[in-house]
């Protein structure tokens, strides 16, 4: 290497964060940001991503290189996710005291995208689901991430995927089947009159 490949090496190695950074930005963004809106709506998403590539550029020196920088990336995010949930969760049982108490709420925006019948009842089945064992199953099948992976996302070991992954499953069926019986039934005609 010359005079010159020595200069650019080292000028290169002096900007490293940032270009590291705008790699893992530019190469990631679009995984981080479906992973984190399968879990919130449009506008959390955004939030929840902001702060996950906030935490990124802070803790560069800590994201791994190649694929396991996006494995790094969803821990963040399962974190703030979870924290959006929280947060979520709080607002919720406020709207309901405050229509206790008579006060109208307005209806999020994003209640009103169209999804069809059964893509519904799969997310509502999800909802019975436990927070990990939920989050095992979206890793698993929305990321198509391997159970090692999983494992390092949500600091559990492979085996205690596998099981989590197994019983989310088992529940997930239940659970749909439970919902699908009960809209069926809620959808025959009432029959009524004399004997």
């Amino acid at each position: 290497m010359g005079q010159a490949g020595h200069w650019m090496a080292k000028e290169l190695k002096l900007a490293s964060p940032e270009v590291r950074f705008v790699e893992l930005y530019d190469r990631f963004y679009d995984d981080v940001y479906r992973y984190c809106l399968r879990r919130t709506d449009h506008g959390s998403a955004e939030d929840v991503v902001a702060r996950v590539f906030m935490t990124a550029w802070r803790r560069i020196d800590d994201v791994p290189e190649g694929d396991e920088g996006l494995y790094w990336l969803y821990r963040v995010a399962y974190r703030a996710v979870g924290h959006q949930w929280r947060g979520t969760s709080r607002r919720t049982r406020l709207a309901r005291k405050l229509r206790g108490l008579g006060v109208e709420t307005p209806v999020p925006p994003d209640d009103f995208v169209v999804q069809d019948e059964q893509s519904r009842k799969v997310l509502e089945a999800t909802k019975h689901l436990n927070e990990v064992d939920r989050e095992v199953l979206f890793l698993a099948v929305w990321e198509q991430l391997p159970q090692a992976q999983i494992a390092e996302i949500l600091d559990i070991s492979v085996g205690a995927v596998k099981q989590r992954l197994h019983r989310a499953r088992k529940n997930l069926a239940n659970a749909y089947q439970r919902l699908d019986s009960t809209k069926r039934l809620s959808s025959m005609p009432q029959r009524g009159g004399v004997l």
